[in-house]
């Protein structure tokens, strides 16, 4: 399970959104609660991920869902971000939105190596 490049990407992603979470949690705001269960809903979907490594296609298409939604996730972060502008140290606003960034560009890097996986193995098939 691990032995696998994309397995190691998944499990940085995985970290990063608990990170997330853990930071919605923190912060002092009410309307965070969504973003932490948010974020622990992603860490989970992630997670899963990690364990479907038999099932490339279903990987592949559960990653997309989760960059999906963590794509949605970073614009309510910026939506909310600019409505409470005055409220936030500026270096926690930074931070509240860099981390669903690295995530996603850490599922991508892993949605890569696992179509390379995919590859690999039709072009085996296809020599038998």
């Amino acid at each position: 399970m691990l032995q696998r490049i994309q397995s190691v990407y998944l499990l940085i992603a995985f970290i990063s959104s608990i990170f997330y979470s853990y930071l919605a949690y923190t912060s002092s705001f009410k309307e965070n609660v969504f973003f932490a269960i948010s974020g622990g809903f992603i860490s989970l979907l992630i997670l899963i991920n990690i364990f479907l490594y038999k099932n490339r296609k279903l990987q592949i298409k559960l990653n997309n869902l989760t960059i999906f939604v963590l794509i949605v996730l970073l614009g309510l972060s910026i939506y909310q971000v600019g409505l409470l502008s005055g409220e936030k140290s500026f270096s926690e606003k930074d931070i509240k939105l860099l981390v669903p960034v690295i995530s996603i560009v850490f599922l991508l890097i892993a949605n890569k190596y696992i179509k390379r996986d995919e590859r690999l193995v039709k072009s085996v098939d296809r020599i038998r």
